[in-house]
Parts: structure tokens; sequence; C-alpha cells
């Protein structure tokens, strides 16, 4: 079946309790790949995906989402458990899996157990040109658009405003001004220490902007990223563009993605593929 087009509501509900929600794959996706390969050992048992609760409507976390969306695509049947707790979590970071038992920490890393042990390899098909592209790509999203996404949050008074109010609703009403105030402050010094934000404003979100552009060159050529099939790199874009024009954080960044109608119109593609309609 063709992917079907549709535009997502952004909802502004608190974060879900920490409690597992199956989410099974859906059979209509043409992308999917759980028919495909031999059948491996661990092949059907389910996957449990350990994440950071839902903020304005999805995961507000771009690895977060990144994986989600890989196991949909993929065809992989998953629950997922909210948590914010990263100290139990394996290389102390969100999201990781529990699989048979075992429990896998770094989204990439994650991805790359599951293809080896389901046989399912969204990228199989693809040359070494074409994995070079998807590798430049995920660098471009994983290691300098993701600082900036921080940046338009965490640092920028815009972003604040509405940073603010959506990520402590979990906390007692009596700590979230400390929290608030110590965990701005912790990314605020990691982001300095990285670099990102010992720029201005406008030179970030120029810097953004060039990334846009060399996305929105590549989405122009194909349906996806590498062709007319999803593969790993459109569920690393996903989880970053995503989270950038489909959240109510108004900042420079949004706007300069929005610059690039192709960026919003490939975002809802994806979602009429992977979530159907509602």
């Amino acid at each position: 079946m063709p992917v079907r087009t549709k535009t997502a509501s952004v909802s502004h509900e608190a974060p879900r309790e920490e409690q597992p929600v199956r989410r099974d794959a859906p059979d209509e996706l043409p992308m999917t790949m759980a028919e495909e390969g031999e059948a491996p050992e661990l092949r059907t048992s389910m996957v449990r995906l350990v994440q950071f609760p839902q903020i304005w409507g999805m995961n507000a976390s771009p690895f977060c989402l990144k994986l989600e969306t890989w196991l949909r695509l993929a065809g992989l049947p998953f629950e997922i458990r909210a948590s914010i707790n990263t100290q139990k979590a394996p290389k102390g970071k969100l999201p990781f899996i529990v699989d048979g038992g075992q429990e896998i920490g770094d989204s990439t890393l994650i991805i790359e157990h599951l293809k080896a042990t389901r046989g399912i390899d969204p990228d199989a098909g693809l040359d070494r040109h074409a994995l070079a592209t998807a590798c430049a790509f995920q660098r471009l999203f994983e290691d300098h658009l993701y600082y900036i996404i921080a940046y338009s949050r965490w640092v920028d008074p815009e972003g604040w405003s509405a940073t603010a109010p959506a990520y402590f609703t979990s906390l007692p009403a009596a700590l979230r001004p400390f929290g608030k105030l110590f965990i701005r402050n912790a990314i605020r010094r990691q982001l300095y220490a990285q670099g990102i934000s010992r720029h201005r404003p406008d030179e970030v979100y120029d810097m953004a902007r060039r990334d846009f552009e060399a996305v929105a060159a590549q989405l122009n050529t194909h349906t996806f990223f590498l062709g007319e099939q999803l593969t790993t790199i459109d569920a690393v874009a996903y989880g970053f563009l995503a989270n950038i024009v489909k959240v109510p954080v108004e900042t420079g960044l949004k706007r300069a993605a929005l610059e690039f109608p192709e960026l919003v119109q490939w975002c809802e593609t994806m979602e009429g593929g992977l979530y159907g309609d509602p």
C-alpha cells in the first residue's frame, strides 16, 4: 500500500505514568522488513523499550523517538516502559531495551543488536555509496543538530518558556523550582563545554539552517532518504526533525526548519506510514 500522508496534532498532556504500553507494529506498512531474512533464535521475543515519557504528544528525546520509529519500520513487536531514571540504565542514558533478559543501551547499538538477532535489516540492499551517505547524515543529526535542539530548549529563553512547564510535571511541586534550576544549569554547562552555546543565537541557528539545506536537498530527489523504501537513516532523521517541526518550541531553530516545507511534508509522510489514521 502507498504511504499515507496526514498532519499530526500536538498534545500538551502530562507525561504518562511509568507503566508498560504495548506497541505492535501495524501490519499495513509497505516498508516493513519483518517477513524478510532467516528466523534467528530471538526473533519471536518481545522487546521492552525503556525511554523517557511522552511530552507534547510524542517522545521529546530524538534518540528515543529514533529507536521507536526504527522498531515500527522494522515491523518488530515491542512494549514501552516510560522512565526518567538514567542511573539504572546501561551506559547511564535512555533509551535502552530489555531483550530476553539482556539490557542493551545506545540506540545505534540496539539497532545493530536487533538486526543481528532478528535477521531483519532495512539497510541490506544499500550499496557502499548509500551507506556512506546514511553515515554522513546520521552524524549531522546526532553529532551536530542534536546540540542545537538542546540549545534551543535549555539555553534560548524562547525555548525555555516551553520546556520549563513541560519537562518537570513528574516532580513534586515543591521540588520543581530546584529541579528546573539544577538541570538547566547542568545542561548549559555541557553545551558550553561542547561549544555550541559559545555562539550567538543567530550563529547557532544559521548552522542549523545549513543542516536543513543539506537534508532538504537529499529529500528533494527521493520519497525517503535513500530512495523509495524506508531505511535506518529515515528513523534517525524522523527522531530529530519531528522534534523540531512537530513540537511547540517556537525558536529560531523551528523557524529555520519551516523555511523548508519539504521537511514538514516528509515528517507527515512518515507519520502516515508508521502510525496510520488515528
